[in-house]
């Protein structure tokens, strides 16, 4: 993403949106300057905005860096904070060093309300903080308006996004970096694509991987079956997954990927790692199927099975859709938990003076 598209402040649907900007050094071992330079932008700007003491709660988007700076300012403030775990925060960047995991347990030591998307993510969080009464699990939701296949024709999708309509595509979105299981899906799809010469891999997205990916294409002879089409906006994301026959995500660790629920709720079985939150997701055999995380012969297996058998692939994606309503996986659902956890906390806050 270029982050210098990114307006300094937006309304969305009634809402103040404001993006701070701060210094950001490169390298692994700064993180801990990173997070002061943010704090040091974001502070002032909440500060002014907070000139009448209209704030209560500071909530704060994943544990590192955001967790860190928000239990900072809420302590500026003299008001509770709250920090969601969403998986690559404890997954992965807590793991880089020892200094970044002691960060990492300070947050979710100190933080009155620590909230996971999923109960996987919930439980490594308590085996680093030796804490289970504040986790709380509230899983993310999907809006479920957007990704709707709908009365949607696939085949005139197909020519819309620049395929034929004999094309079987194989689905990629993210971004393009080792640990999403990208090296793995090619491989696998190298290992079928003899057997089903009408199928393509599409990656949707970007990273630091693309050029590599690329590369091993080309030397597999590949490259005409293996499309890289960029980022694309959110909104078109609906036409990629109906249009898909399959969406794939072997990722190493997740928390619960938006990827499989905007593709569940267009109707698309799915193929995916069983890891983090994704077992909660997915219900393995009956809304798309579940692979050892690194393998290459499981999911080359899954794709021979959802290739050879279409119909399997429309009833596991119409299964797919109906997880998500029995789940409440909407965003109605989700905000109406969070609003729960904010009253809760400001009642504890208010008895304790």
């Amino acid at each position: 993403m270029n982050m210098g598209r990114i307006p300094r402040q937006e309304c969305f649907d009634g809402v103040e949106i404001v993006y701070p900007r701060f210094f950001c050094l490169p390298g692994g071992r700064l993180h801990y300057w990173n997070m002061l330079f943010m704090f040091l932008a974001v502070y002032p700007v909440i500060r002014n905005i907070n000139h009448s003491g209209m704030f209560n709660v500071i909530h704060a988007y994943g544990v590192l860096p955001a967790g860190f700076v928000g239990q900072l300012i809420a302590r500026k403030l003299n008001v509770v904070s709250v920090a969601t775990a969403i998986g690559s925060d404890i997954n992965v960047l807590a793991r880089k060093s020892n200094s970044l995991l002691a960060r990492t347990k300070s947050v979710l030591v100190n933080t009155e309300q620590v909230v996971a998307v999923s109960k996987a993510l919930a439980l490594i969080a308590a085996k680093l903080t030796g804490l289970n009464s504040n986790i709380k699990v509230i899983y993310e939701g999907v809006d479920t308006g957007m990704f709707d296949a709908g009365f949607m024709d696939r085949n005139q999708l197909k020519r819309k996004l620049g395929f034929s309509e004999d094309k079987r595509i194989i689905l990629f979105t993210g971004r393009l970096v080792r640990e999403k299981g990208v090296y793995e899906l090619l491989k696998a799809f190298s290992h079928i694509c003899g057997k089903y010469p009408e199928t393509v891999l599409v990656f949707v997205g970007t990273g630091q991987e693309k050029n590599s990916l690329l590369e091993l294409a080309e030397r597999k002879g590949l490259q005409e079956r293996i499309i890289f089409a960029g980022e694309k906006p959110h909104a078109e994301l609906v036409f990629w997954y109906t249009a898909s026959e399959v969406v794939v995500l072997l990722s190493y660790n997740e928390g619960v990927p938006n990827v499989l629920k905007e593709a569940m709720s267009c109707c698309r079985p799915v193929i995916a790692a069983a890891t983090g939150g994704i077992p909660e997701l997915v219900v393995d055999g009956k809304s798309g199927i579940l692979v050892e995380p690194g393998s290459v012969a499981e999911p080359v297996r899954a794709l021979e099975k959802l290739l050879e058998n279409p119909e399997l692939g429309v009833n596991m994606g119409m299964y797919a859709r109906q997880v998500l309503w029995q789940r409440n996986l909407d965003w109605t659902r989700t905000a109406e938990a969070y609003h729960q956890v904010y009253l809760m906390l400001l009642q504890k806050q208010k008895k304790s003076k």
